[in-house]
């Protein structure tokens, strides 16, 4: 008889906050717009900016639909919190909420450049 080993699991926390968020509308129909939000998930930090409905957005994407997303391994995560004064992802997320929100539009880029000045490592992906 073979018995099941119980391994404690710690559940996947999630916490999100906007940044930025801009919608504007276009003639006719159209409307375009920026959101940024810094996302906490499973021990890892993500910021995702994502463009919509702008010329030079249909020119590089289809459906007129730009993301671009730095994503924070575990260690540097826990870099991040540390750079911030905090202890716990709800923390850190609204720390650099509230940090970055005076940059508008450009907070993505005000992020990378406190994350090189901090050594804090970051993947960065661009998705049309």
């Amino acid at each position: 008889m073979t018995r099941k080993k119980y391994e404690y699991r710690k559940p996947n926390d999630y916490c999100s906050e906007t940044i930025y968020e801009e919608t504007r509308d276009l003639e006719g129909d159209k409307t375009m717009g920026t959101l940024i939000k810094v996302v906490y998930w499973d021990e890892c930090c993500q910021v995702v900016k994502v463009n919509w409905g702008a010329d030079i957005d249909y020119e590089y994407s289809r459906d007129g639909e730009v993301e671009m997303t730095l994503v924070f391994d575990e260690e540097n995560t826990k870099k991040l919190m540390l750079r911030t004064g905090t202890h716990n992802g709800a923390d850190m997320v609204s720390a650099m909420a509230e940090r970055f929100k005076k940059h508008g539009a450009s907070a993505l880029e005000k992020i990378e450049e406190f994350c090189k000045m901090k050594e804090i490592q970051y993947d960065n992906y661009l998705h049309y």
